[in-house]
């Protein structure tokens, strides 16, 4: 697994990369690509490029939702890096159904909530991570994982998409995504993991799956559809794979020369009190393992296609006084959305379906909308009246 890029070397902490096109291992037509519709950030507006040898996975997510708040970011920015060994869940899962905290403790790993949807993931050094960020506008989850093939192409790896937001090579996954849009800000996010060398036995140790999910895919276990790249090529690792995804990076954005910042712990950003209090949110127990109040009603399924769920309401004298929803969903905001509207809701077919309804003003386009109507749809269909 060569990669087919310059080789980078210089001991500043920003460098100046001017990258030689190569185009032997480029699609043949461009034009075919989903993305290439999408507006492309202005001239005015650089693409950006960020790596870090920071390991806490907190200062990487705390980087993230300061850039997307600061109003920094005018333009495409790719930010790489990797973390220590964690148990990273998504906004709405919880943690004790979905890990094996007491074997996590015993083996000193650590556990964190993202912002971001999705599923539950293990994260060591062995995983390298990825991350766009860019406005709205210009944001295109295709364009993004394409420019993740593409680096991956540049080593000699043929992967291909599988559903909304994995990457496989010869039919297991290699790699998955997540994903968090502010359209106050009108900003989004995409981050995702490409396995490299990680710890795949930390899998089995750690992850308690839902068996449903395991069932519609076919498989006794998540080690069995998923695997490291290092199995087949034993030359890949997470710096040269980092160049690649920096070369396809700034050709696809148009930034052939880009500056390289290097983000430590002492980054002058990270002595901001933004970037100091995003991170003791994320840091805190509150955070990661919230409140547990009595519920009344419990329902859960998994909808294909869709999201597991899994809702607890705390109903009384017919009044939903607290709702929480625990869930793989890619769109975090939706779930937000229905927790906060189920609560001081009617308890019922007609007051749930009342209580969402107010949501679909809010989400327009086809993935948010499409997951409001199916926990509606199956909601209104499981309560009892």
């Amino acid at each position: 697994a060569t990669c087919h890029i310059q080789k980078l070397q210089c001991p500043f902490e920003v460098i100046m990369l001017h990258f030689v096109k190569s185009h032997r291992h480029r699609t043949p037509v461009l034009a075919s690509r989903s993305w290439v519709r999408h507006q492309v950030a202005p001239a005015a507006h650089v693409p950006q490029v960020m790596r870090s040898e920071v390991m806490d996975i907190n200062f990487h997510f705390a980087v993230e939702e300061y850039l997307m708040q600061s109003g920094r970011v005018k333009g495409p920015l790719l930010y790489l890096w990797r973390p220590a060994p964690v148990v990273t869940i998504g906004r709405h899962q919880n943690p004790w159904k979905e890990c094996v905290l007491a074997k996590m403790e015993e083996e000193n790993v650590a556990i964190a909530r993202r912002r971001s949807g999705g599923g539950c993931v293990f994260q060591d050094p062995g995983c390298s991570v990825f991350t766009f960020i860019s406005p709205s506008n210009c944001f295109s989850t295709d364009r993004n994982l394409d420019i993740v093939l593409g680096a991956l192409r540049r080593c000699n790896i043929t992967a291909e998409k599988k559903g909304r937001n994995d990457l496989t090579f010869e039919g297991r996954k290699i790699s998955g995504s997540a994903y968090k849009h502010a359209p106050d800000l009108g900003m989004s996010l995409h981050h995702g993991t490409v396995l490299i060398d990680t710890d795949m036995q930390a899998l089995q140790r750690y992850l308690t799956p839902d068996k449903r999910k395991l069932q519609a895919k076919g498989v006794a276990s998540v080690g069995a559809r998923v695997m490291n790249l290092r199995e087949r090529f034993e030359s890949i690792c997470h710096n040269n794979l980092c160049d690649a995804l920096i070369a396809e990076f700034c050709e696809i954005e148009g930034g052939q020369a880009t500056h390289i910042q290097q983000v430590k712990e002492d980054s002058q950003f990270t002595s901001d009190e933004a970037f100091l209090a995003c991170r003791r949110e994320l840091e805190s127990h509150e955070w990661c393992f919230g409140r547990t109040p009595e519920f009344t009603h419990q329902l859960e399924t998994r909808i294909d296609g869709i999201a597991v769920f899994d809702v607890r309401l705390q109903v009384i004298n017919a009044i939903i006084r607290e709702a929480v929803i625990y869930s793989d969903a890619l769109y975090p905001d939706v779930i937000d959305g229905a927790m906060s509207a189920l609560t001081g809701a009617v308890y019922g077919r007609t007051g749930i379906h009342i209580a969402l309804q107010t949501l679909q003003p809010h989400f327009s386009e086809d993935g948010p909308r499409s997951l409001l109507d199916s926990l509606s749809e199956w909601l209104c269909a499981n309560v009892e009246d």
